[in-house]
């Protein structure tokens, strides 16, 4: 089972209740304050509330980042409205999906369960509804619970995270539920997420940590992962990150260098023909760095992902770098079914790399997708809160939002506009 759709309403930015679905490449694309952030960390989110020992609905700082500083940052509005959260998952066969929508309870700084819902292949086979208004904010709650035949039974109910763990009236509900929630949690198990602001940067001067299968929200476990595989593995992750640096940092290759046993990992400076420390480049080295090491983790089967969530894995990179970034998710994209991919992205030269490569066949149009934020076709019309572009063989898409992406080419129809007046001035002159 993978993670097939994200499900909310009134979450956040959005109102109204969405369902997005998730191929194996899905690229966020939106103008700055418009929620890109918020879908791309979802999974993460909800990966928190599907823990079997969870003891509160949501995590809000789950995965190492934010989520909200307070319960009420989480509902569109922070108001006392419920909202929902939910998750679609699939082996090609069958699709199972459940919703949970809470509450928030002023009073007790604390979320409660008005209601769930779990459906296979569209089918409910448990619904719950709170008894009456006050068992929202019950730690004793009773619920109407509907099973699959149309029994309604009243009965105690508890949740683990965003999941109902315990029936009292059934034991078998209660089973049923838990053998679910594993399915759901096995979905989401060990999710990768890099965040913005990536901070791998200095050498390793000690023995770099055993076993790093997950490089953190900030990447800084990025060269504790090179230095194992370099120290303790075989050493072809380590490898084929250099030569990424090499093909594509225009010469400048990861190099790791061993001294008592103690690993150090460099940068060959290709001008000045030395090894300096990662701190001593440009920015966009230490940026870049995680993004590549989890990718080729990941290929390697090391870093067991199954989603990978990674915003702006362009930022402080030349254009000319961002097409073999975006070549790094391609690869993945094009070589395994089992992981699915969000990248969060403000880079042109991504997107047309993606659509070249789907052009040349590299990546089947079917298998990636953009999902554009507070999309809008053309200025004045309605604006959607998410709209899914697909492409074509060709690696046309079938929409594309106003106003994105069109910022070089408004600015050279205003600059000939600019020269035109000048020409003018001085002929009048």
């Amino acid at each position: 089972m993978r993670p097939s759709a994200l499900m909310f309403g009134r979450y956040r930015a959005f109102k109204d209740e969405v369902r997005v679905e998730l191929k194996r490449l899905n690229v966020v694309i939106g103008k700055n304050g418009g929620g890109k952030s918020l879908i791309t960390r979802l999974p993460l989110l909800i990966s928190g509330g599907l823990s079997g020992d969870s003891e509160h609905f949501l995590d809000l700082n789950f995965g190492g980042i934010t989520h909200g500083y307070r319960y009420e940052d989480l509902v569109y509005q922070r108001s006392s409205q419920p909202f929902m959260l939910g998750l679609e998952i699939s082996d090609g066969t069958n699709i199972i999906s459940f919703k949970t929508t809470l509450r928030h309870i002023v009073e007790k700084y604390a979320f409660g369960a008005e209601s769930f819902e779990l459906t296979k292949n569209g089918e409910t086979i448990i619904e719950f509804s709170a008894a009456t208004p006050e068992d929202i904010s019950s730690s004793n709650a009773s619920f109407l619970v509907k099973d699959r035949k149309g029994n309604i039974i009243t009965s105690s109910v508890k949740f683990a995270g965003l999941f109902p763990s315990f029936v009292s009236e059934s034991e078998e509900l209660s089973r049923q539920l838990a053998e679910y929630r594993d399915l759901f949690e096995i979905s989401l198990k060990n999710p990768g997420y890099l965040g913005p602001f990536r901070s791998a940067e200095g050498s390793l001067a000690r023995l770099p940590r055993q076993g790093v299968r997950t490089l953190g929200p900030k990447g800084e476990l990025a060269l504790d992962f090179l230095g194992d595989n370099s120290l303790r593995g075989d050493g072809v992750v380590a490898d084929q990150v250099r030569k990424w640096f090499e093909t594509f940092m225009y010469g400048n290759g990861v190099v790791i260098q061993m001294a008592g046993g103690i690993p150090r990992l460099m940068v060959h400076d290709n001008l000045r023909g030395v090894d300096v420390e990662l701190s001593e480049t440009g920015a966009g080295f230490a940026q870049v760095l995680p993004v590549v090491a989890q990718i080729y983790g990941i290929k390697s089967g090391l870093i067991k992902n199954s989603i990978s969530m990674v915003e702006q894995p362009e930022l402080h990179l030349h254009p000319a770098a961002h097409g073999p970034v975006a070549d790094l998710f391609v690869e993945l994209a094009s070589q395994t079914s089992e992981v699915v991919q969000i990248c969060e992205t403000h880079s042109e030269q991504v997107i047309t790399r993606i659509r070249r490569r789907i052009a040349e066949r590299t990546l089947n149009a079917s298998d990636v997708q953009l999902i554009s934020i507070g999309h809008q076709a053309d200025e004045g019309e309605e604006i959607e809160p998410i709209r899914s572009i697909s492409f074509d063989k060709y690696g046309s898409p079938d929409a594309w939002p106003s106003g994105v992406f069109n910022e070089a080419f408004d600015d050279l129809v205003l600059l000939k506009a600019a020269a035109s007046n000048l020409d003018r001035t001085k002929q009048e002159g």
